[in-house]
């Protein structure tokens, strides 16, 4: 017998009543990563808003190629499929909903304020309860299909925290288990309501909700590029892109981009 409550598409889905995301969902008991799962669905013309969870990824990453690690049955591993209606320009938007909607997602569940540091991390009392990975598919100037990855730390006790630097968990934050299918239907429904806003023009509210819970503005962060420089910075503001504005030692202004530095509170 497991040792968690499983996954069940259809606690999942019951009186999930969205839009577009969950339209079909499936769990997984393993695969190698849910974004390829999904990926592939997308290649073989899948329908928009299928979503898929999974109890233990073999070959799960994160940003900049990082390996996403989770011990089987207790963190929430999903990835839903988007046809978004937004150039490749403005692809950033779905970072940005995705992150937010994770976030109220699991304060929802939790009742504890989870802030996000930049671009896309979620953070708990003591550290990151999750993360995001988006992945697209573009074919000229058209998205012909994204992928939103999300990772939260659920069920992990202290003791299994210990061994992952930085890391924490709903459970240890609020000191008992919580149950992954309310927390997976709930993180469907907030990913509907703001793709929908999306869809109906409505974007500079996904913005303004992603700058509101950024924790990283006004603090140190260090920029990291190539682990050959470790500089101390202040960060100031975000760009209408999502890009991270820090000052630096010498007064002058940096825009930093998701993809091309790590950052780390000082």
């Amino acid at each position: 017998m497991a040792s968690y409550l499983p996954l069940s598409e259809r606690a999942i889905s019951r009186d999930l009543r969205t839009r577009t995301i969950g339209s079909r969902v499936v769990c997984l008991q393993t695969v190698g990563s849910t974004n390829d799962w999904i990926a592939a669905a997308a290649r073989e013309g899948a329908a928009e808003g299928l979503a898929a969870f999974a109890e233990e990824q073999t070959a799960g990453r994160g940003q900049a190629g990082h390996r996403w690690v989770a011990p089987v049955g207790r963190c929430l591993l999903g990835s839903v499929l988007l046809r978004p209606p937004v150039p490749p320009s403005s692809l950033f938007l779905l970072t940005m909903l995705a992150a937010t909607a994770a976030a109220a997602a699991t304060s929802e569940l939790s009742g504890l304020p989870i802030r996000l540091k930049w671009p896309n991390d979620l953070i708990g009392p003591r550290g990151k309860i999750g993360g995001i990975l988006v992945e697209t598919s573009i074919l000229g100037e058209q998205v012909e299909y994204a992928v939103v990855g999300i990772g939260i730390n659920v069920n992990l006790p202290r003791r299994m925290l210990a061994a992952i630097p930085g890391a924490d968990s709903l459970q240890a934050a609020v000191g008992h288990r919580l149950n992954r299918n309310h927390l997976a239907r709930a993180l469907l429904r907030h990913l509907d309501a703001r793709y929908s806003l999306l869809c109906d023009g409505r974007a500079a509210a996904i913005a303004d909700e992603w700058r509101n819970r950024l924790g990283t503005l006004g603090r140190p962060v260090r920029l990291r590029r190539d682990d050959t420089e470790d500089i101390l910075l202040i960060a100031e503001g975000v760009t209408d892109d999502g890009a991270l504005i820090v000052r630096a030692p010498d007064g002058s202004q940096v825009i930093i981009r998701a993809g091309e530095v790590s950052i780390q509170e000082a």
